[in-house]
C-alpha cells in the first residue's frame, strides 16, 4: 500500500493507470511534504457501508449526488454508490465532494489546469485546488484524457466542525477507467489489480453565506487501498 499526501502534483496519466500520484514536494496549502495528514482532530468516521456496496463491480449507482450541473462526456461516467447521511450539513458536505470529483474529472477531460470549475468546488491556494490543476496539467502535457467510469463507494462523514469543517472519505474503483490518447482515441487497458483501489479522504470546507456551497480544501489519497476498500 503506498499513502501520499497531496500538496503539489499528481503524476502524468500512464498507461498503467489513468489515476497515478506521484511524490509530493512542499508547498502548496495544506498536507504538504513533511507528511503530516490535514485530517480534522475529533472527525471520525460515521459508518461504514454494507458488503454489497464493498467494490461495486456489478454496480448501476445512479448519479445522484451533487448539483449534477457538471456535464462529462458520453464515454465518462462517475457513478457514486454512497449512503446520503440525514444530517443536512454533512449531506450537503457529501455532496460537495461528489461534485468536486467531477470538476476534476472535467478539468482531466479539457485539460484546463485552470478550469473553472475547479476553482468553483475547491478553496483557493489549498492542496485540493492544487491537485486537480495539476493532474489536468500532467494530462495536457502526456496528450491523455480519460474514458470509461469511475465508481465511488463506502463513504463517510466526519462530524461537521465549527459549522464549517468536515471529513469526507470514501473509496473508488477504477478498474474500468483508462487513459486515452487524444489525438489517436487509442484507450489504454489495464488489467484489474490492487492498484484499481483508491481511498480517498477530503476536507470539506462551506463557505460564508446562507447558501454557500461546500468545496473541497484539502485532499489525501492512499492507493493500492486493498486494506480500506477490497471486500
Amino acid at each position: 500500500m503506498q499513502r501520499r499526501h497531496i500538496a503539489v502534483s499528481f503524476a502524468a496519466l500512464t498507461t498503467a493507470s489513468a489515476l497515478v500520484l506521484a511524490g509530493c514536494g512542499g508547498g502548496g496549502g495544506g498536507g504538504g511534504g513533511d507528511g503530516k495528514s490535514d485530517k480534522i482532530e475529533g472527525a471520525g468516521n460515521e459508518k461504514k457501508a454494507s458488503p454489497s456496496s464493498s467494490t461495486g463491480e456489478q454496480a448501476s449507482a445512479a448519479d445522484n449526488f451533487g448539483t449534477a450541473d457538471i456535464k462529462l462526456p458520453k464515454d465518462l461516467k462517475l457513478t457514486y454508490d454512497w449512503d446520503k447521511p440525514s444530517d443536512p450539513a454533512k449531506a450537503a458536505a457529501l455532496d460537495g465532494a461528489a461534485d468536486y470529483m467531477r470538476a476534476m474529472m472535467h478539468s482531466s477531460v479539457t485539460l484546463d489546469p485552470k478550469d473553472p470549475l475547479i476553482a468553483q468546488h475547491s478553496v483557493p491556494l489549498q492542496s485540493a485546488q492544487a491537485a486537480a490543476s495539476a493532474k489536468a496539467r500532467a494530462g495536457k502535457k502526456s496528450k491523455k484524457t480519460v474514458t470509461g467510469t469511475f465508481h465511488h463507494y463506502r463513504d463517510s462523514v466526519g462530524d461537521v466542525v465549527k459549522g464549517n469543517l468536515a471529513e469526507v472519505s470514501f473509496c473508488a474503483d477504477q478498474s474500468r477507467y483508462f487513459s486515452k490518447d487524444v489525438k489517436s482515441g487509442k484507450i489504454f487497458r489495464t488489467k484489474p489489480g490492487p492498484g484499481r483501489y483508491l481511498h480517498f479522504s477530503l476536507v470539506m470546507q462551506k463557505g460564508t453565506g446562507e447558501k454557500s456551497i461546500w468545496r473541497a480544501k484539502t485532499i489525501e489519497l492512499t492507493t493500492k487501498a486493498v486494506k480500506e476498500c477490497a471486500k
